[in-house]
Parts: structure tokens; sequence; C-alpha cells
């Protein structure tokens, strides 16, 4: 985005954008075949490398969003709970995902566009997708356990299918 202030159309338009470009992403990784750990590094991989290839687009998603007023707050929101319902599949995965906290999807969700958001918010907008490995721990700990969320990281860009 060029800094000029946006009309709210244009900002409805590039946000959506934005999100349908995501969508495909994480559907594409979603779909793919293997156990739901899989899939979700192959999510967060794809997700980073994205916002790699676009940092504006990440911005759109999480800071421009965020600033946007109401309506860019409910699109952030819709962004979290789409991601968070995503991330839901590990519970079935986990041998304690009946305990986990309401929660714990939605601020997965909410931790990963933070630390995106801060990366291109604050300018550092090249290797976004250097990340991957410590965001598919994240993302996978509180299914996994440490150990196995380590051992899919550490692997992440071997397993990674052909795009």
């Amino acid at each position: 985005m060029d800094g000029r202030a946006q009309q709210p159309e244009e900002f409805a338009t590039a946000f959506e954008s934005a999100f349908a470009r995501l969508q495909v992403v994480l559907e594409m990784a979603c779909a793919r075949d293997g156990p739901w750990s899989k899939r979700a590094a192959d999510a967060v991989g794809g997700a980073l490398e994205l916002a790699d290839a676009d940092p504006d687009a990440a911005n759109m998603l999480t800071n421009q969003a965020l600033a946007e007023g109401v309506d860019g707050v409910q699109r952030y929101e819709r962004l979290m709970n789409y991601v968070a319902g995503l991330l839901e599949g590990g519970r079935a995965e986990s041998p304690h995902g009946d305990e986990l906290p309401p929660t714990t999807e939605r601020t997965i969700a909410g931790g990963v566009a933070t630390i995106v958001g801060n990366r291109v918010g604050h300018g550092r907008r090249a290797g976004l997708a250097d990340l991957t490995s410590e965001l598919v721990q994240f993302v996978l700990t509180p299914y996994l356990g440490t150990g196995e969320a380590q051992r899919i990281a550490a692997d992440w860009p071997r397993s990674q299918p052909e795009r």
C-alpha cells in the first residue's frame, strides 16, 4: 500500500482480496493427505510464504485491518475465527484435546497474526518464511506437546510437498 488514506470500499476490496488468497493457501494445505499436524505445519508454512511474497497483503490483514475502525476490526475477527476453526482439528489429534481451554485456537491464531503484523508493521518485511519452524512449533505445542511439536517443526521444510 502506498501510505495514502484509503476509502472504506478500497479497504474492503483490498482486505477481501488478501483474505481470499490466504484462504486458498490454507485450504490447499488442509486438503492434503496426512495427519492434522502435518497439514497444519504446511498451512503455517504456506501462509508465511504468502506473507513473504506479499507483505502488503500481510499488513492489510493485520495492522491495517485493526486500524480501520469497526469495519476493519470485524473483518479481522472473521479472519481470526476462520483460522481458529481450522485449528480445531488439532484437538482430535491431541491426547488431551478435550482438556484444552476453549480459547486455545483463537489465542494461537491471534499470536501468529501479531507476530506477522509486528514484523511487517516495523519494516522487517523480508524473511517472514524464516519464522516457519518456530511458528509451526508454536501452533502445534498445545496439541502435541513440546517434543513432538519440535520434531515436526524441525522436519517441516524437508517434509513439505512440492507446490
